[in-house]
């Protein structure tokens, strides 16, 4: 534990750990590497007799094992684990939020967006040791799971008796996590990038560890995808204010407990400050538990007297601490000027403990210097962002000479054709009257391709059989092209879906028609019956706004369609498309009542989308 006064020395501080690199346990785990790509499982019982570790029956946990572990957590304990999961979820879900954009129009008629899509199989490690890291499941599970990943491995050391401790085993019930193996070390890390016979070959492996661990990770880097680039714990405190200076040497050792290797630096302007702070250290540190760690870990106390305001922004950034604590209440002075930090904890009453536990940013964080190009662990890093684009006739006309030009600059002649190609589909497609709405928000996705001069192709999938029926019938009646694929919170309700499905629909009629010049307009009294159902419907292409809508009594559901949503979804679309519409419906049935509406409706728009000349059908010569 050093002062160190940026008054009067011109130092270079160290601030990376001088042991980010290890040639003997570098050998140690390029041998373990080799054994399991050569000998697989058989290499775990070798690897184990050899660091004296008891091998399992068993590697995969049992699923009786996983039950066992309710009756062996305490009520407390499971409360905290699912008050913190609750908060690192909420985080999770809101980061998930931006990571699939909604579509921007770069060029009229080219429409751009991004898809998310989570990771197939992902491996998660927690290490063992002397106490649990529950806490380290948590933080890698959860994103995981946010993200969609389907296929969620676990591995982590057993103890001397072979067991997995049961706060990981309930944590693993608690969000359906089946897939865990009693294999700890760099021997896990390669398990889980290569496969053996019990332990599956993942896409991307997670999670902090000792120098072995981490060995492994680089060493199998370029065969799988890994988290971060891992070293030992570190943080930075900031502080100007005498009265805080226990708060800042706590903060200092709950680094610092972590691992021998662990680094903490406590920046103040004040040197009186920094010697307060380091009588609090040495007052401290006899009350703690972890002695042996804590006797070398004090070393990597660096305490430093800044010069100014704008020299403690220098150190932070230079620096780019994993954890960064502005203890002062003038923290967002701070706070604006940091560009590299892993995750900053503002206030007194903020402890990096909270962040490691509890309050919901994920403690998965980058090290030694790494925040200069790194972010935290998060939802995005167990998917990846596929870019999407599509363009329409106009856009196609638009944006053609712009790319063809760019090709020819570059002599890159089969670029130019491949857009040459297209002309002649360009302007059959111009002739058509179609559009496509692609439709995001919080609860649905919605990709529809609509073409009114079409001749009743369809391929729809809603999540509703039902209403994928209606529509079938409604593009077939209608003679209307329609391609649909609805992604929602069905589990929730249905009612996010058909409203949203009606909005594109009616969106999509709207620009399809244009400005609507020379249309018919009128469709009167079209009337479709179906048995005892008798169904009248007229539409006028106006663009005024207006729904009257009349049907006999309805049973709860048609299939998996909720009826109480039947009116609403053609006030969405009527809405949504500009149109004035009256819908007369009777009868019984109620199948027959939902599936004669929409037949008679395509057919009554059928006859009102038809050109008849290139005048304007309202006598005011606008609609």
């Amino acid at each position: 534990m050093n002062i160190i006064n940026r008054s009067t020395s011109r130092k270079k501080i160290q601030w990376l750990s001088a042991n980010s690199s290890n040639d003997a346990a570098l050998k140690k785990v390029i041998r373990y590497k080799n054994l399991i790509i050569s000998k697989g499982t058989k290499a775990f019982a070798e690897i184990n007799t050899e660091l004296k570790l008891k091998s399992p029956k068993s590697y995969k946990v049992k699923q009786s094992e996983i039950l066992k572990s309710e009756s062996l957590v305490s009520d407390h304990l499971k409360e905290s684990i699912l008050n913190s999961a609750a908060n690192i979820k909420l985080v999770c879900e809101n980061d998930r939020k931006v990571l699939s954009s909604t579509p921007i129009e770069t060029t009229k008629g080219i429409q751009v967006w991004k898809e998310f899509r989570s990771i197939d199989s992902v491996g998660i490690y927690v290490p063992g040791g002397s106490a649990p890291l529950i806490s380290s499941l948590l933080m890698q599970l959860i994103p995981a799971q946010v993200a969609g990943c389907k296929n969620i491995i676990v591995c982590t050391p057993p103890n001397k008796s072979g067991q997995i401790s049961p706060e990981i085993l309930w944590i693993a019930k608690v969000f359906g996590v089946k897939e865990i193996y009693k294999v700890g070390g760099a021997q896990a890390i390669f398990a889980m990038a290569y496969g053996t016979t019990i332990v599956p070959k993942v896409n991307k492996i997670f999670g902090p560890g000792n120098v072995y661990v981490n060995a492994a990770k680089k060493l199998c880097s370029n065969d799988v995808a890994i988290d971060l680039p891992a070293g030992p714990s570190e943080v930075m405190i900031v502080s100007n204010d005498i009265e805080k200076a226990p708060i800042a040497a706590a903060d200092a050792l709950s680094q610092l407990e972590h691992d021998p290797d662990s680094r903490a630096f406590i920046i103040s302007s004040n040197l009186k400050i920094l010697k307060k702070i380091k009588t609090s250290v040495n007052e401290q540190i006899q009350q703690l538990s972890r002695q042996s760690v804590l006797k070398q870990s004090i070393e990597n106390l660096l305490l430093i007297k800044a010069k100014s305001f704008k020299d403690t922004l220098v150190l932070i950034n230079d620096c780019a601490p994993e954890h960064l604590i502005l203890l002062d209440e003038d923290y967002s002075k701070y706070l604006v000027e940091v560009n590299n930090a892993g995750s900053i904890f503002c206030g007194e009453l903020s402890p990096e403990s909270f962040g490691d536990y509890s309050s919901g940013t994920n403690h998965v964080l980058p090290t030694n210097g790494q925040a200069k190009v790194h972010s935290g662990l998060g939802v995005k890093d167990f998917g990846k962002q596929i870019s999407v684009q599509t363009a329409s006739s106009e856009g196609f006309e638009n944006l053609k000479n712009t790319v063809i030009t760019m090709a020819q600059a570059e002599s890159l002649d089969a670029h130019e054709q491949a857009v040459k190609i297209r002309q002649s589909n360009a302007n059959q497609k111009a002739s058509s009257r179609s559009y496509t709405e692609i439709r995001k928000t919080n609860e649905t996705s919605i990709y529809l391709n609509l073409n009114i001069d079409g001749t009743g192709n369809y391929n729809i999938n809603t999540g509703l059989k039902y209403l994928d029926h209606l529509l079938e019938q409604f593009s077939k009646h209608g003679s209307f092209d329609l391609y649909l694929t609805c992604l929602g919170d069905l589990e929730i309700d249905e009612h996010h879906t058909i409203e949203d499905i009606a909005i594109a629909l009616g969106t999509a009629i709207n620009t399809s028609l244009g400005d609507r010049v020379g249309i018919s307009r009128y469709a009167s009294s079209e009337t479709l019956v179906m048995d005892e159902v008798k169904s009248s419907i007229s539409v006028d292409l106006s663009s005024r706004r207006f729904l009257k809508f009349k049907c006999s009594q309805l049973r709860d559901y048609v299939g998996d369609f909720p009826t109480e949503m039947f009116e609403h979804f053609f006030v969405s679309l009527i809405n949504s498309a500009a149109m004035t519409c009256h819908i007369d419906t009777t009868g019984k049935n109620s199948h027959h009542l939902l599936e004669a509406t929409f037949k008679t409706f395509a057919r009554c728009l059928k006859k009102a989308v038809v050109i008849e000349s290139f005048r304007s059908s309202s006598t005011k010569g606008l609609l």
